[in-house]
């Protein structure tokens, strides 16, 4: 399964306000909710524009603005994009962001992503468009996974910030107290187990990032559908310069995991701790804004 290419990304608007715009999801999805793409935009008058993607299951929106809302103030034209399966995407019965979190079946969650980065793809259409600017993506946690894979599958963006975020799905699995959910479905239907994991990352995987070199022709060919949504696998196809941000005492993206996928991206870049759990590194956020902020500029 290819993120990109099968779809045209080209922006449909349903609805466009001064602050909200709905565009038509260019992924099938059988859930109504999530067919549409809520977008809620910062005009700045700025020749810059950044999009910023929210984390996993996150209840307040009120607080997620503010990213957006901060960048507006600094000169960026921005925009806050609702992830599929989130607020009001989430489809009935299901609570925002359980869907990546209630199935072991690894072509289920490979759409769900592909769903996401598709979405971000578009929404990065749509703000060029609006704007015509330079572009800058930032995502958070689970959005920062997605914004990894949507940075590696396009040229044109500037500058990357990814906060509390990682990549190799062993650590993420096997390691992170908010994956505990899916351990405990893996070994009731004994699809798999973190020996198994351990070998298939540790003899597999190596080999196939080597002969990856083209995500949008080669990237179906993994030996097991996990390796095709990891945001390690794109790592090395980014170009924009990328900045991140490590939470020291992360129990939900552990070190291994931040490290990994630092250590694998190839272009100008930087990395900070901060001295916060996964949740409380919202606490810093201003210190992360003024190091994207500054970041940027060179």
């Amino acid at each position: 399964m290819i993120f990109a290419k099968n779809y045209s990304n080209n922006p449909i608007i349903l609805k466009e306000t001064n602050d909200l715009t709905l565009l038509k999801s260019n992924y099938p999805c059988k859930y109504s909710e999530s067919s549409k793409i809520f977008v809620y935009t910062y005009n700045a008058q700025s020749d810059r524009t950044l999009l910023f993607i929210h984390g996993l299951g996150t209840k307040n929106l009120k607080y997620l603005k503010w990213f957006p809302e901060n960048f507006a103030k600094n000169g960026y034209n921005s925009a806050l994009m609702i992830l599929p399966y989130h607020f009001d995407r989430t489809p009935s019965g299901y609570k925002s962001g359980e869907m990546f979190l209630s199935t072991t079946n690894n072509y289920v969650l490979r759409a769900r992503f592909e769903h996401s980065v598709v979405d971000i793809l578009t929404t990065l259409n749509y703000l060029k468009e609006k704007f015509n600017s330079e572009l800058y993506l930032m995502g958070f946690s689970f959005g920062g996974m997605v914004s990894t894979i949507a940075s590696s599958l396009r040229q044109d963006i500037k500058g990357l910030s990814l906060a509390v975020t990682g990549g190799n799905f062993y650590h993420i699995t096997w390691k992170s107290f908010v994956t505990g959910v899916l351990r405990v479905q893996y070994e009731e239907n004994k699809e798999c187990n973190p020996e198994k994991c351990r070998l298939y990352h540790q003899n597999d995987y190596p080999i196939y990032l080597k002969k990856l070199d083209n995500p949008e022709v080669d990237l179906d060919k993994a030996p097991i559908a996990c390796f095709e949504y990891d945001p390690l696998t794109f790592a090395k196809f980014v170009k924009a310069p990328t900045i991140m941000f490590k939470a020291l005492f992360d129990i939900f993206i552990p070190k291994n995991s931040t490290m990994d996928l630092y250590n694998a991206i190839n272009v100008r870049k930087k990395l900070y701790s901060i001295p916060s759990g996964h949740l409380t590194s919202y606490l810093f956020k201003r210190y992360i804004l003024r190091k994207t902020l500054d970041f940027f500029k060179r």
